[in-house]
């Protein structure tokens, strides 16, 4: 794949990213506000998917700025690794999903040559998430006292069964509602950050912002 090709749909690429934070993040926020008597192992799985995103934050920058054979033989199987292992906590394949349509989207710079204003777009963009997850970490679990529990009250969690498939301890398992929270604001500030990024004169390739 040719820059000339990456820069072409190089927007295309990105909203796919975008678009899939919003679903990501609605989801987040609908069952916070009104799950469903059968959600219990939803959200878990959610609340583990968060916990999962850590390892995600960092395959942006490596597969821009790293050899294609890095990209290929040592990232996409190390990450890999721990997706398949947060993958065994919850009762579908939905984290694995997720790593495969992120890695998927990225791993469009190991095919390609990508222009300086594409790097510099996707470095600013792993370091903002990893800012805007750990900062959000901070907030929450410090400010988990102040948190709205919604419908993921005790009365609901004990109604559904919840607590009786958890098998892993933890402020985010054990107040799914605090893992949700932070779910639906982190997913949310990624695709405004992105969106920003995306419309910036800042970033685009030269080629493009003479067009």
């Amino acid at each position: 794949m040719s820059s000339s090709i990456l820069e072409k749909y190089d927007k295309q690429f990105e909203y796919t990213g975008i678009m899939m934070n919003i679903i990501i993040a609605l989801q987040f926020l609908m069952l916070w506000i009104d799950p469903k008597p059968d959600q219990a192992e939803q959200i878990m799985n959610l609340a583990i998917l968060i916990a999962a995103e850590f390892i995600m934050l960092h395959t942006g920058i490596f597969m821009a700025v790293f050899p294609k054979k890095y990209t290929l033989f040592i990232f996409f199987p190390f990450y890999g690794l721990f997706a398949y292992f947060f993958n065994t906590l919850v009762t579908n394949n939905l984290i694995i999903m997720v790593y495969l349509i992120t890695i998927l989207n990225r791993m469009r710079f190991a095919f390609s040559n990508p222009s300086p204003e594409l790097k510099k777009r996707t470095k600013v963009m792993a370091v903002s998430a990893g800012f805007t997850y750990f900062i959000l970490i901070f907030i929450i679990g410090f400010g988990s006292p102040y948190i709205p529990s919604l419908g993921l009250n005790d009365q609901f969690l004990d109604q559904s069964g919840y607590h009786l498939i958890r098998t892993q301890g933890g402020l985010f398992l054990e107040k799914p509602y605090t893992a949700i929270c932070l779910g639906f604001s982190y997913y949310s500030i990624t695709a405004i950050i992105e969106t920003i990024l995306l419309v910036s004169k800042k970033f685009k390739p030269i080629s493009a912002q003479l067009t």
